[in-house]
Formats: C-alpha cells, structure tokens, sequence
C-alpha cells in the first residue's frame, strides 16, 4: 500500500519542524561542551598527528558537534514518525478521528479568514456490515485498505483524508468549491469500481461509496459543526437515494411566512404613499 504522509495543520508542522531543529541545536550545544572539555583527547590527537594543541582541540570540537548534530537530528525525525503514527488509521492508511479533529476546525478557520472555498466530503462505504458477515471481518479490512489507497492515490497534497469512523471517512479539500469537490468524489468512485474489479466476490460485487459533500459558501455562517452537518445531510440523501452516488448539499431558502407578509405590508405601504 502506498504509504502518504498524514498532513498536518501548517502549524502543527511548523511546530514539528522547530522541535527537530531544537534537538540539532541541543545536539550541538552538548557537542561543544563536550569537545571542549575533553582536552585530553585533543592532546593526544596532537601528538598522534605531529600538531599543535589548538587545531586538535578545535578538530575534536567539530567532530563531536557533528556527532551530537547527527543524533539529535535522528532523534527529531524518530518524533516526527511516532507522531505521524499516532495520527495514522492503521488499516487504511489515512489520517484517524484524532487528525481529523485537528484539521477541521482550523481548515474551517483559515478558509473564512482568508475567504477562501473549502468543501468537505463525507464518505461512507456501501455494505461494509454485508462484507463482514458474509466473508468475515478480514473481507471488511480489506475493503477499507482499497478505499484508503483510492483515497491517498486521488486527493492531493493540500487536501486532508481520514477514516472518521467504523466504515465512513472524511475529506477536507481546501480552496475547492462544490462543482470541483463533485468531480473529485466522482473520481473517486471510478477508481474504486476499476480496483474492486481486481478482487473475487464478495467485493467486487459489493464495495462501493457513497459521498455527500458540502462548501463552506453554502452555509449561513462558516462554523466545522454546521459543514459537517450539512455534508452529513448529503451523504444521507445518498444513502436513501440508492447508494454508490454522490450528493451535493443545498442551502434551502428561507421560506417563511412572516417575512412573506412584511413583504406584502411593504408593498402595499409603497403603492398606497404613491397615488
């Protein structure tokens, strides 16, 4: 399986990034105490080599440092994976209820701020529960890898994909309208049916997708818990509508009848001062 770095919130990776540069710099920082300490090394550099004291100290400074560099370095990148793990659905390989969460609402944020588009994709496989009885549950993990790799090899780089639950996943697209998120939910659902077509029965029978999707232009205020929602809304239509489709959330004007007969009073006021 392709194996994609779980993208983060820019600072989040900011933060990442600074804390493997501190390593390097505490590396470094215990590196040249040590070298500097260690004139018995140095001296006998020296005399191993024929040199004077100070080019040996100096030497034995920089090989140090680098070495202390070299491990604090390692030490970082060895965080950075175990925190990429610790956001990583193991079986499908996307990013866990835990990364999702963190991306939401600040995806959310971000986009309303800069005034930006962001769409949000629900989407849950068809029949999982089906899957499981009848093959058993190895059939069902097998059908989750498959949406994770369609997942990982269709969205890009910018965009961040999740397995929300049991059998649904989440994608936050940013600066994607509606129209744009539709053709990526579309692509995925061609993809999906060309791999399942590798696989016997039960799954290249029974596994497909299901997508609602939602822009933050479509809501009345742009709030994670109101997108969410709204792309859950669309991914139930779908659902009733027959499944392995996709669905796109309309805002439904407002209809009511207070503001109809203030309209009517408006009205009627301004042809009455008119005669």
């Amino acid at each position: 399986m392709k194996h994609a770095t779980v993208r983060m919130p820019v600072e989040t990776a900011q933060a990442r990034a600074g804390a493997r540069h501190q390593f390097a710099i505490a590396g470094v920082a215990l590196a040249l105490a040590a070298g500097l300490g260690t004139p018995a090394l140095a001296r006998a550099l020296a005399s191993s080599w024929r040199m004077p004291i100070e080019p040996a100290l100096i030497g034995v400074g920089f090989l140090v440092a680098l070495a202390f560099l070299a491990a604090g370095w390692a030490l970082g990148r060895r965080v950075d994976r175990l925190a990429d793990e610790a956001r990583r659905d193991p079986v499908t390989n996307v990013g866990n209820r835990r990364h999702w969460e963190e991306c939401l609402s600040h995806e959310v944020e971000r986009a309303a701020k800069a005034k930006m588009p962001l769409s949000l994709l629900m989407v849950d496989v068809d029949n999982l529960k089906k899957l499981n009885d009848s093959a058993g549950h190895g059939a069902g993990d097998i059908a989750l890898s498959i949406v994770g790799e369609v997942l990982n090899d269709t969205c890009r780089s910018r965009d961040v994909a999740a397995r929300f639950g049991g059998d649904e996943f989440a994608i936050l697209l940013p600066r994607t309208r509606a129209a744009e998120a539709r053709v990526v939910a579309e692509r995925i659902r061609t993809e999906l049916a060309q791999r399942r077509r590798e696989h016997n029965a039960p799954l290249d029978g029974l596994l497909t997708v299901s997508i609602g999707i939602c822009d933050l232009v479509s809501l009345d205020e742009p709030r994670a818990h109101l997108l969410f929602d709204a792309a859950d809304r669309a991914l139930y239509a779908a659902k009733q509508g027959g499944r392995d489709r996709v669905e796109v959330y309309e805002r439904v004007p407002a209809t009511s009848t207070v503001i109809r007969l203030d309209d009517r009073r408006g009205r009627k006021k301004h042809k009455r001062f008119s005669i």
